[in-house]
């Protein structure tokens, strides 16, 4: 199991907290968005927009232009997903391709096969737009990797 299971990926409070509080984001530097579950979460619609629209656009003001960026998700704690919040980000991955460097997500060890089959599909969909596009089952390896860190961003 991860050494990050369970505590928040960096020690500076996320960047952003969606209104349950349950998905916390750091912009990172380099450019990136590192997006966490901080307890068990059912990933909604509500989510997917927060990630793809609220939490891209913090990233986006931070990004020059043309630069590409790392896609981190720490979904160990997600407790399940709609249908909705799959196709929301697999479309707007697709739409924002060109502003990729890298997706890595890392799912529940425990889910089940049906979602890690939605998992796969987006992998598929966005292998096949030229994204790269890794499922870990820990993301420090890549952080440290990368030398993903949170961004300082004024208030």
């Amino acid at each position: 199991m991860s050494s990050t299971f369970g505590r928040p990926a960096f020690r500076r409070q996320p960047h952003l907290l969606d209104d349950s509080g349950c998905v916390g984001v750091w912009i990172t530097q380099p450019a990136g968005m590192m997006v966490q579950l901080l307890q068990e979460t059912v990933a909604t619609a509500e989510v997917a927009r927060f990630i793809s629209v609220t939490a891209y656009q913090k990233l986006v003001n931070v990004m020059r232009p043309r630069e590409r960026a790392f896609f981190i998700y720490d979904m160990a704690l997600m407790v399940r997903y709609e249908t909705e919040a799959r196709v929301i980000l697999t479309q707007w991955g697709l739409k924002v391709r060109e502003r990729i460097e890298h997706i890595v997500v890392r799912p529940p060890p425990e889910m089940n096969k049906l979602g890690r089959m939605g998992i796969q599909t987006i992998a598929a969909a966005m292998s096949l737009a030229g994204v790269p596009f890794d499922i870990v089952e820990d993301v420090e390896p890549f952080l440290l990797e990368r030398n993903l860190r949170p961004r300082f961003m004024a208030a």
